[in-house]
C-alpha cells in the first residue's frame, strides 16, 4: 500500500527570549541570514547521484531526479533508500524459486516521493512524503537535513507529523467505510462482536453489510455511541486501529482509538487517481494528486489568505 504523510517544516531558535517580545519559530526566509529553502537546495544539489552509506544503521540514500521551483519555492522529486546487512533470498512467487540471492553488502532500494513547500514570510512549510507499506524515509531524511541546517544555522530543524486537528474538523461528518485492524490477535467472540459493525474479511478489514453503514467518522471519537464502545473493546486485541473514511470522493484513513485532536494524517494513494506501474505510482499522475493535497494542507495552515500552489 502506497500513502502520503504530510509533515510540517520549522524553525525553532532556542536563543530567543519571548519576555522580550522574540519569536521561538523564525521566518522561513529570514533565519538569520539564511533562507530554508535555499539552504536545502543547495544541500540536495550538493548531494550528486551516487548513494551514499549511513554505516550507524545500515542504509543507503540518494536524491533522483529532484527538481527545483524558485518562484512557487517548491522542491520535488525521489528519495531512494534502502538497509544492508542481511543475506537473505529473493523468490519468485510463482514459482517458489530462488531468482536472486541477497548478500550482506546488497540493499533493496525503494523510491519515495518527497516534496517541499517552504513559502516567503511564513513560519512553517509542509511536506509530503511517501511511503510504502508502512515504511517511509522521514527519519533518514530528517536526520540529513537537521545535522546540516542546523549546523549552518545555529537552530534548530524541525519535521513534525502535521496533526490533522483543523483538519479533522471537515472529517468529522464522512462516512465511514472500512476498519483496519493491524496485528490483530483473535479471541473467540470476535464474531459476534464485528458483527455489531459489519462483516469481517481475510485481511482483518471490517467493512459495511449490504446496504449497511459503519456510521459517521465523530461516532468513533465519541464516548457513548455503540462505534466507541466496539473501538474500545478492540483496542487491546489490536496493535492499531484504522478507519477509512470518505467525503466528497476523497478518502482519508485516521487512526481511531487516541483523541481526534491528536490525529495524524495518512493518506493512502487513490489508484482511481494514480496510475499504477508495476506495484509503484507512475510520477506525473502522483505529482499531480499531491498537488491537489497539498493545496488542502496549505488551506488548513494558512486560513483566510487564499495561498494558490
Amino acid at each position: 500500500m502506497h500513502s502520503i504523510a504530510p509533515y510540517s517544516l520549522r524553525c525553532f531558535n532556542p536563543y530567543s527570549d519571548p519576555k522580550k517580545g522574540e519569536d521561538r519559530y523564525a521566518v522561513l526566509d529570514k533565519i538569520g541570514q539564511f533562507d530554508m529553502y535555499q539552504l536545502f537546495k543547495a544541500f540536495i544539489e550538493a548531494q550528486g547521484d551516487k548513494f551514499k552509506i549511513v554505516e550507524a544503521t545500515q542504509q543507503v540514500y540518494r536524491f533522483h531526479g529532484m527538481k527545483f521551483y524558485d518562484e512557487k519555492r517548491e522542491m520535488v522529486g525521489w528519495f531512494e533508500a534502502g538497509y544492508y546487512g542481511v543475506k537473505n533470498n529473493i523468490i519468485d512467487i510463482e514459482t517458489g524459486n530462488v531468482d536472486f540471492e541477497k548478500l550482506q553488502t546488497n540493499a533493496e532500494i525503494i523510491r519515495h516521493y518527497v516534496r517541499f513547500y517552504i513559502p516567503n514570510g511564513f513560519d512553517e512549510g509542509v511536506a509530503l512524503l511517501h511511503n510504502y507499506k508502512g515504511g517511509g524515509i522521514k527519519t533518514l531524511l530528517h536526520d540529513l537535513l537537521r545535522e546540516h541546517f542546523n549546523k549552518v544555522t545555529k537552530r534548530t530543524f524541525q519535521m513534525n507529523p502535521l496533526a490533522y486537528k483543523k483538519a479533522f474538523k471537515v472529517w468529522e461528518e464522512a462516512v465511514t467505510k472500512e476498519i483496519k485492524l493491524t496485528k490483530f490477535m483473535g479471541m473467540p467472540d470476535i464474531t459476534d462482536q464485528l458483527t455489531r459493525l459489519g462483516h469481517k474479511e481475510q485481511q482483518l478489514i471490517v467493512k459495511p453489510p449490504n446496504r449497511g453503514k459503519l456510521g459517521k467518522l465523530k461516532d468513533f471519537f465519541k464516548p457513548g455511541t455503540e462505534e466507541y464502545e466496539v473501538v474500545e473493546f478492540l483496542r487491546p486485541h489490536c496493535a492499531q486501529i484504522k478507519a477509512v473514511a470518505e467525503l466528497d470522493g476523497k478518502k482519508r484513513t485516521f487512526t481511531i482509538g487516541r483523541p481526534a485532536e491528536e490525529q495524524i494524517c495518512e493518506i493512502i494513494v487513490d489508484e482511481d487517481e494514480v496510475v499504477m506501474v508495476a506495484g509503484n505510482p507512475e510520477p506525473v499522475s502522483l505529482h499531480k494528486w499531491c498537488t491537489s493535497l497539498l493545496q488542502e494542507f496549505v488551506g488548513y495552515i494558512y486560513p483566510g489568505l487564499k495561498v494558490k500552489i
